[in-house]
């Protein structure tokens, strides 16, 4: 079975980022590792409304596109080519966005609780808001802070009320723009969980 990673948190927090980085941390180590993109942007790039502005369809097209390409890239394809790791830039959070715009959604969150169940995330990391964190502008997500704080909050009581497990990364130092301490925590717990040898960890 292939090992799913799950990057989770409001926007803005350096996920898309500490996904590359893992990806080619993982694969210096000889492990077959893959981040999938997070699909908001994807969304954008096919003229769905996101953030502040989304709807139920788009929301309901990224949920489902999401899971889609956890799916398929967790799977043993005709080539004989799979993937040890994948790294999964979002997941059950797409679902406090939906929530968040367009409320409770029964049909939305059982596929996402189904999912999670049928097909689980090894570990999923809950990245901080940090006071270095940067909305910049012209990128995909909201640069406004205060959306940033509230689907911070909707992410974390979403987790409590499904009693999902989760870690919670720490908050980087200030010098530590390129997030190491983060990269260092999630190869070595991946390594670890893989019964990977010693030589291959950090």
């Amino acid at each position: 079975m292939v090992y799913k990673i799950g990057l989770i948190s409001t926007h803005g927090t350096g996920k898309t980022a500490l996904a590359g980085l893992v990806e080619g941390e993982l694969k210096r180590r000889g492990i077959e590792a893959l981040a999938i993109r997070e699909m908001s942007t994807r969304a954008r790039e096919q003229g769905l409304p996101i953030n502040e502005e989304t709807t139920l369809p788009a929301q309901l097209w990224i949920l489902h596109r999401q899971f889609a390409e956890e799916l398929l890239y967790s799977q043993e394809r005709k080539t004989g080519h799979t993937h040890e790791v994948i790294i999964c830039d979002r997941g059950p959070d797409n679902y406090c966005y939906l929530q968040h715009r367009c409320g409770d959604d029964e049909y939305a969150l059982k596929l996402t609780l189904g999912h999670l169940q049928k097909f689980p995330y090894a570990k999923l990391y809950l990245l901080p808001i940090t006071e270095e964190t940067i909305l910049p502008g012209g990128g995909t997500r909201s640069v406004n802070a205060e959306f940033q704080k509230v689907m911070d909050i909707k992410i974390r009581q979403f987790l409590q009320a499904y009693n999902l497990a989760f870690m919670e990364l720490p908050k980087p130092h200030a010098h530590d723009n390129f997030r190491d301490e983060w990269v260092k925590i999630i190869v070595n717990q991946t390594l670890k969980d893989l019964g990977a040898p010693p030589e291959r960890h950090m």
